[in-house]
């Protein structure tokens, strides 16, 4: 139930983070002193006890469904949570989850980018959901999930990619450091890798709506007897074409969408890299207390810190394959698209010679898709330069830099 009181935000600096490790379970662990201090609970209060402790009664059960379904899959998962202190007072943070050995490490900062507004609207709209349907948590993550579409995120992975890096961006402009040259590029090679799905995506519609053009021209050229034979062989090649077409345009569609799947999944490796990486530091100077062991932490986030750069690196050499993957794939859009002028150009002079309406509107229909084929290819060409270009920048810096400077470049 939404709570009722005017309860406060608890003091959360944005420069500050702070982590908590627990078991398989959920069950608390350890954590740093700033996951004390903002909780409000101590030590004794928190070491051993469910995560769900610190639940604050506005978050939706279908937030939980969604990360718990991922991280137990061994899905690192990025969410905004709202949390409740021991006193009743709340923080947001943007947490990222990810899968250690016997258990699961949660670093967290104070989130203000431009995705916030948006989820805490989505959250309330989807509490008030659960509370007057009583939808189940399953039920719950899948409307989340149509809220998020209607922002243009295809899924839960594109919404994390994005939601990461411009929290990290934000986070540096508010502690007035400069924004980081990574995570900028990243998040340009997102929106360009999104644009480029959303082309190919175009093109198949396009597609769609000129399908039935073979077709027509082989009924209409029965209908004009003798005088249409040559309509008629224009549309056996067309249709041995389009049938190529098709075949090229799934493979096509299918590229693109491994493309911008790739630039997101790596993307969100290095954004979770970095804020671990900053993580780990920022433990190392904190005054811990007793109970928790500083050399068991500092081993833990260290380990999880280079398993994230390792694998964000090897997340960049996918996009690059995969961008291969699609220029090809393009290339053989684009020697489709010059047989298809051909055939059009051969239509366009049987349609000035039989001088039949429904022939011209079928050629006119022919030279609509191909132009909007021939400007999407141009546009991913070009887009397909930018993500090329960029990617190697990205390679070459990953491949000069070690471990505790790549955060900085």
């Amino acid at each position: 139930m939404k709570s009722q009181h005017n309860e406060a935000e608890a003091p959360f600096e944005f420069d500050e983070l702070f982590f908590s490790r627990t078991d398989k379970r959920g069950k608390i662990c350890s954590g740093n002193s700033v996951f004390r201090r903002i909780s409000r609970f101590d030590w004794d209060e928190l070491l051993g006890k469910p995560h769900n402790v610190i639940r604050h009664p506005d978050m939706p059960r279908g937030v939980f469904w969604l990360m718990w379904d991922r991280i137990r899959r061994g899905l690192p998962t990025g969410a905004y949570i709202k949390n409740r202190a021991k006193d009743g007072d709340h923080y947001w943070v943007y947490a990222i989850v990810t899968s250690i050995e016997d258990g699961y490490l949660s670093v967290r900062l104070k989130p203000s980018g431009p995705l916030f507004e948006v989820v805490k609207s989505a959250y309330e709209r989807l509490l008030s959901i659960e509370e007057r349907e009583r939808v189940s948590p399953q039920q719950s993550a899948s409307l989340l999930m149509q809220h998020l579409q209607e922002h243009d995120f295809e899924d839960y992975d594109a919404f994390m990619a994005s939601s990461l890096l411009a929290e990290l961006a934000a986070r540096d402009d508010k502690i007035g450091r400069s924004r980081n040259g990574l995570v900028e590029l990243l998040a340009d090679l997102c929106g360009t890798s999104r644009r480029l799905y959303g082309i190919a995506r175009e093109i198949m519609g396009a597609y769609a709506n000129h399908r039935f053009v073979p077709l027509n021209l082989i009924v209409h050229s029965g209908r004009l007897g003798s005088s249409g034979a040559a309509i008629g062989k224009i549309s056996q090649n067309y249709g041995t074409l389009a049938t190529e077409i098709e075949a090229a345009l799934e493979t096509f569609s299918v590229s693109a969408r491994k493309v911008t799947e790739a630039i997101q999944h790596g993307a969100f490796l290095i954004g979770t890299a970095r804020l671990q990486d900053e993580m780990s530091a920022a433990f190392l100077e904190e005054v811990l207390d007793d109970r928790i062991d500083r050399i068991e932490e500092t081993t833990c986030l260290d380990s999880q810190t280079s398993s994230f750069w390792t694998r964000s690196f090897e997340g960049l050499a996918k996009i690059q394959g995969e961008t291969s993957d699609f220029i090809r794939a393009a290339g053989d859009m684009k020697r489709l698209s010059t047989g298809l002028a051909a055939i059009r150009v051969m239509g366009k002079v049987e349609a000035g010679r039989l001088r039949t309406r429904v022939l011209s509107d079928l050629v006119a229909d022919l030279a609509a898709f191909q132009e909007r084929l021939n400007v999407g290819l141009v546009e991913i060409s070009r887009l397909n330069d930018t993500l090329l270009n960029s990617t190697r920048h990205v390679l070459r810096a990953f491949d000069t830099a070690d471990g505790r400077n790549r955060s900085s470049v």
